[in-house]
């Protein structure tokens, strides 16, 4: 079983509705058992209960069935709230499981009545939301090999794709019966659907991550970027010569009208993809898009790291949004691998650390690596107010943990 964690797909929006739905499943587990509340379940074969519909979402069979539902919300929740925000979330999310309950019981009559409980059929809903808006994005996996874990990266697409086809087999094992991958594929399917609504409707922007973008090589295009591609389409049979960035990563060949062939090669690397992608989405504004570039870069390519004015860039943006924690690590970036820093970085640093972060041992440090005289007189007196800070704050017996930023 594939265990997700977490995945590197920008949040435009905290995780609220998300938190909300799980501390609701857990609540009702622990407060009204589904042994005790047999008539909340989803029950097929006796008529049309619609109060079921919805209640059924919240009861789950036992420990394992809910602790594995909500591993999977969380996982598949954030993704779809950090793009919809929390109200459009509830509404999609509560949305799938209410019309895929009212589905099934309307359209099953089964000769013996059966009980379908949990919040399955609607994550699946989610699960399929985040193939189609995020398929590219990688989820980090948990897998226990002969009783050790071990943990590697997997794309969305490549996930979903797996447990969904699972489901079918169990689906066609079970002879296409009344089942919980009945429900699972139900649930995926009216996900599916509903996210190429959304997404046709202009109401979600996936900043062209989407699955059509990935398939028409137009992934992470910006605005700025398309017009820059439609500007430059030719005549198939003119010459033209070709700088970096100019097609798609992966393109090869492509015919031109007649039928024949023409070469079309990017000479382009994963690292210089990156800086522009970074780029692109600090030009736009999309401070937490270019986050998510910088973290995956930084750790899937190595020595990679951004020019120093995007790095500049970077570090201010995320000051002003107060992300203070994603700034440190930043700064910390910047400080070790650019062979000359600004000094101000530097002294921001220290600011962050002690003022936004309580840590003021780490503040001083940062602020001794500051040379005598490398600050101008209008930036001095902050150094000197900070280590006032730093050392009173220490002097009172501050708790400070050392965990890491990210």
């Amino acid at each position: 079983m594939l265990i997700p964690l977490g995945s590197d797909a920008p949040l435009y929006h905290r995780p609220i509705a998300t938190i909300a739905m799980i501390v609701l499943c857990v609540v009702s587990f622990l407060v009204f058992p589904a042994g005790a509340h047999e008539e909340w379940m989803l029950l097929l074969g006796e008529g049309i209960h619609p109060a079921q519909w919805l209640t059924n979402l919240f009861m789950h069979a036992g420990i394992g069935h809910l602790v594995g539902n909500m591993i999977f919300l969380w996982a598949f929740g954030i993704i779809v709230e950090g793009k919809l925000g929390w109200w459009a979330f509830i509404l999609c999310y509560l949305g799938i499981g209410i019309v895929e309950s009212a589905a099934i019981q309307l359209a099953l009559h089964p000769q013996t009545p059966v009980h379908m409980l949990g919040a399955s059929g609607a994550i699946y809903g989610l699960l399929a939301m985040c193939l189609i808006w995020a398929p590219k994005n990688e989820m980090n996996c948990l897998i226990f090999f002969r009783f050790f874990p071990t943990q590697f990266d997997l794309s969305i697409l490549w996930f979903a794709a797996f447990y969904i086809a699972l489901e079918f087999l169990e689906f066609g094992l079970r002879g296409f019966s009344i089942s919980s991958a009945m429900a699972h594929l139900g649930g995926a399917l009216l996900g599916a659907g509903l996210a190429v609504l959304l997404l046709k409707l202009n109401l979600v922007d996936c900043e062209n991550w989407d699955i059509f973008a990935v398939i028409e090589n137009r992934q992470g295009e910006t605005k700025k970027g398309a017009a820059k591609r439609r500007s430059k389409m030719i005549k198939p049979s003119s010459k033209v010569t070709r700088l970096p960035g100019d097609e798609p990563k992966g393109a090869s060949k492509k015919k031109n009208k007649k039928g024949g062939a023409r070469p079309v090669t990017s000479i382009e690397d994963s690292s210089a993809s990156a800086v522009r992608a970074l780029r692109q989405h600090l030009e736009f504004g999309e401070i937490e898009a270019a986050l998510a570039v910088y973290k995956k870069s930084s750790r899937k390519l190595s020595g990679w790291q951004p020019q120093e004015s995007d790095w500049i860039d970077l570090i201010q943006a995320l000051t002003e949004r107060e992300f203070w924690g994603d700034a440190a690590h930043v700064m910390r970036d910047y400080m070790r691998k650019v062979p000359e820093p600004a000094q101000r970085v530097r002294l921001k640093l220290a600011q962050v650390f002690i003022q936004k972060l309580g840590r003021p041992t780490q503040g001083l440090g940062i602020l001794h690596e500051i040379p005598p005289g490398a600050l101008s007189p209008k930036l001095d007196p902050m150094r000197q107010k900070l280590l006032k800070q730093a050392e009173q704050m220490r002097e009172e017996g501050e708790l400070e943990l050392q965990d890491e930023l990210w």
